[in-house]
């Protein structure tokens, strides 16, 4: 110390964030022991939290060492499981497992109140009823037999979701992703290039290395920008640029983010943004992105097919009321600009009247991007998704403003198209992108699976409820999972069992931002 005495210091842990099998190493414990209660193996399996921790045990053999409990969840797995077991596992089964999904999916939640506390402890609770099940099935495996107890250290972890929140705050800001991630890059990675002798110095000296290679790259490019040869490069150019390609950047900032193999996420609403800057003049078409609600919606600067007949529209796509759902939409468009159009409409008016189009060429588009902000901090942006036409992908659809899912549609995007004038006229019409959808209509949740249930809208003749909107009326992506019943056929692929199924779950738990506007919205 400053004095100079010579002292053995005791430095407090105040904040580590780890797995399982380490958390159990700092507490001192042994792997069939809870390393946050008093909870042993025996009683993992329990429905309540036991007392806490409250000092430390020794252990006079010393610490063994631990192996990974439980493996990592797939994600595709915790996505697709509870729709996909609903008409198959028994209903007290099905009811277990959607309860520890919930527990996995709120306790993730940035933002956690006292009413989100209260579901996850009722979630639990609810699986903890109906778990017993699954033992009797012989539905819980190990490597050869079932096993018929719940030593799971992680199950008993779960009691303290609740408790551990309200001291700490949300529980994902202390994930563990960031540390099991450096433990690749900075030991694994470096470990393959030593000779497998003496590790320690030979990684020491690849990380080294490695760091000054990257550094004097970042130099030398750096060094060598010239914003004047770049500027002489682009003049004259002014006249190509693609307008929907164009974005305001720092060179510098996109080469050390490139250099630093940072994952860039492009941002749709700034560019959005930045092309309501523009004149019309600077425009000779609609732009490829713009924001619709809170969407951003871009699309590709080149269509996938150019100048296509309407008739050939209707015959490729498999759209027999093109023609009149297309006039209709006109019409509607022309009499009030700047309605939100419907997807349902009366067949009866269209058959009364021919259809008026006064143009017989349209661009299409196969697939769009959509993109949106944090459901919880509007200021994240986060990725877009690609989407495309006539597959699994269902969209919500805003026809008009009023409380969640009683003011949208679910819908099946068939095609996205533009029309196009014909030689020598003008355009009479809104210049904008459209898109033709078909609707699914929105049943009851269903009481296993708490998941709502969806069905194909038909009209009397038993032909799709569908329609054109604008394309800037669409507002995310939803998934869906068709209900395959007691035996799938084993034909079914990917991109047809949502053509040969009529009725859906609506999947909220594609996605946690899904899952959180579902939750919000039924509280």
């Amino acid at each position: 110390d400053p004095v100079g005495n010579v002292r053995h210091c005791f430095t407090p842990l105040a904040v580590y964030i780890v797995d399982t099998p380490e958390a159990a190493m700092l507490v001192c414990m042994r792997g069939n022991t809870s390393p946050f209660t008093m909870a042993s193996y025996l009683q993992f399996g329990h429905h309540f939290r036991h007392p806490p921790i409250t000092g430390y045990r020794h252990f006079a053999g010393g610490i063994s060492k631990l192996k990974q409990v439980t493996g990592r969840v797939h994600c595709d797995i915790q996505r697709y499981i509870v729709g996909l077991i609903s008409d198959v596992a028994p209903h007290h089964f099905v009811i277990a497992i959607h309860a520890l999904m919930d527990v996995w999916y709120l306790a993730q939640c940035p933002a956690p109140d006292d009413d989100l506390l209260s579901s996850i402890d009722q979630s639990l609770l609810t699986f903890h009823e109906n778990k017993n099940v699954i033992m009797t099935l012989g539905a819980r495996m190990g490597a050869k037999k079932p096993i018929n107890n719940w030593f799971i250290p992680k199950l008993e972890l779960l009691q303290s979701i609740t408790s551990s929140t309200c001291k700490v705050g949300a529980l994902i800001q202390w994930s563990a992703d960031a540390t099991e991630h450096a433990h690749v890059s900075e030991i694994k990675d470096p470990a393959r290039h030593t000779n497998n002798n003496n590790y320690d110095p030979q990684i020491c000296r690849y990380l080294d290395r490695q760091e000054k290679l990257r550094r004097f790259a970042i130099a030398t490019t750096l060094r060598s920008y010239n914003p004047v040869d770049v500027a002489e490069e682009n003049e004259g150019e002014e006249d190509n640029i693609d307008h929907d390609e164009w974005e305001l950047s720092d060179p510098r900032t996109a080469l050390l983010e490139e250099m630093n193999q940072t994952r860039i996420t492009t941002n749709y609403f700034s560019k959005a943004t930045q092309f309501d800057t523009l004149s019309h003049r600077q425009l000779t078409y609609p732009p490829r992105t713009f924001i619709g609600g809170t969407t951003a919606i871009h699309l590709n600067y080149d269509p996938s097919r150019n100048g296509v007949k309407v008739v050939d529209i209707s015959v490729d796509y498999n759209i027999p009321d093109l023609h009149f759902a297309l006039s209709d939409f006109l019409q509607r468009d022309a009499r009030g600009r700047g309605i939100v159009h419907e997807v349902a409409s009366r067949r009866r008016l269209l058959i009364d009247r021919p259809p008026i189009i006064p143009f017989n060429r349209v661009q299409v588009w196969h697939s769009v991007h959509l993109q949106q902000t944090s459901f919880h901090n509007s200021s994240i942006v986060l990725p877009a998704q690609t989407v495309s036409t006539f597959s699994l992908h269902i969209f919500i659809h805003l026809y008009k403003i009023d409380a969640p899912f009683e003011g949208h549609a679910i819908c099946e995007l068939c095609v996205i198209v533009r029309p196009i004038a014909r030689r020598g006229s003008r355009i009479t019409w809104r210049d904008q992108y459209l898109c033709y959808v078909q609707c699914l209509s929105i049943g009851p949740i269903d009481p296993a699976t708490k998941m709502h249930t969806l069905k194909c809208a038909k009209h009397a003749d038993g032909s799709s409820v569908g329609n054109f909107i604008p394309l800037n009326q669409l507002r995310a992506f939803i998934s869906v999972i068709p209900r395959l019943g007691d035996v799938a056929d084993a034909r079914l692929t990917k991109a047809t069992s949502s053509h040969y199924f009529h009725s859906f779950f609506l999947n909220k738990y594609f996605d946690k931002e899904i899952y959180d506007a579902i939750y919000y919205a039924s509280r």
